[in-house]
């Protein structure tokens, strides 16, 4: 899940670099991620430490005197050539002037060049069901954002799985958006965004459940390409079908006696 940016210009543009080194990375866990998202949604500082190391995940972000004032996450898989920006979000303080937007630009070009993924996706809480709040941002100004920068919704009643293994609630009403994508393009392939789900879904939470939210999703990536909306328009985001979930929909399935469960880490292994 990602929180909102700007949408005016700074006339000073901040300067967006890697985020590699122990000190920026516990400035960004600490100073931009914990205040910006619920503990539910939210990975762990080591996790966050071990995937970065690992290559999993990647980051960029603005530093000022010292500290990360603005930082964008996200996570790689190298079986699908998909990433998905698990968190972008500003410091307390410093959310105004454009600088998310061009957090969020700069770093797709890097990650263009140095990965060339086949897709890129983000996790935004649907605007009609889920409601401002006061430290965590406005859902709707989220998604004007992103919509501004040329994200489309994927045509799927996406849900944000267990980020802790099985059991752990899962985040639902949720849009997979796609960003980058060149001007006209009306769907993205489904082999890609199963394929993701897939893996998604089994870090997250395990295993890939068979539970009724989980088959639906899946059933929606199931032919050649998913749709992509304009969720800039109402009427054109009232066709994304959502995942409401309802009862025991909104946790990850137990684990079944004698199986260990998900490690909940950052990116595809537990992003938030």
């Amino acid at each position: 899940m990602t929180d909102d940016a700007a949408p005016h210009p700074s006339p000073a543009e901040p300067t967006v670099v890697p985020l590699t080194e122990a000190a920026q990375l516990d400035s960004l866990w600490r100073d931009v991620l914990e205040p910006s998202f619920p503990p539910d949604e939210l990975t762990s500082s080591d996790d966050l430490r071990a995937g970065l190391a690992s290559g999993e995940l990647t980051a960029y972000g603005v530093e000022e005197d010292g500290r990360v004032v603005a930082g964008i996450v996200a996570s790689w898989s190298r079986a699908t050539q998909v990433l998905l920006v698990d968190y972008l979000a500003l410091a307390p303080g410093h959310r105004g002037g454009g600088v998310g937007g061009r957090l969020l630009d700069r770093s797709l070009a890097g990650w263009r060049e140095e990965l060339h993924p086949v897709l890129v996706l983000a996790e935004v809480e649907h605007p009609g069901h889920h409601a401002p709040h006061p430290s965590h941002g406005d859902p709707a100004a989220r998604l004007r954002f992103y919509t501004r920068h040329g994200a489309r919704a994927l045509a799927l009643p996406y849900f944000q799985p267990g980020i802790g293994g099985p059991g752990s609630p899962r985040v639902p009403a949720m849009l997979l958006v796609a960003l980058g994508t060149p001007p006209g393009t009306v769907s993205v392939p489904a082999p890609a965004v199963r394929g993701f789900l897939l893996e998604h879904l089994r870090e997250c939470e395990g295993t890939v459940p068979g539970d009724p939210a989980v088959r639906r999703l899946l059933a929606a990536a199931g032919g050649e390409d998913v749709a992509l909306v304009d969720a800039a328009d109402a009427q054109a985001l009232a066709t994304v079908p959502v995942a409401v979930l309802e009862g025991a929909e909104r946790y990850a399935p137990p684990a079944a006696p004698g199986a260990s469960g998900a490690s909940g880490s950052a990116g595809s292994t537990g992003s938030a």
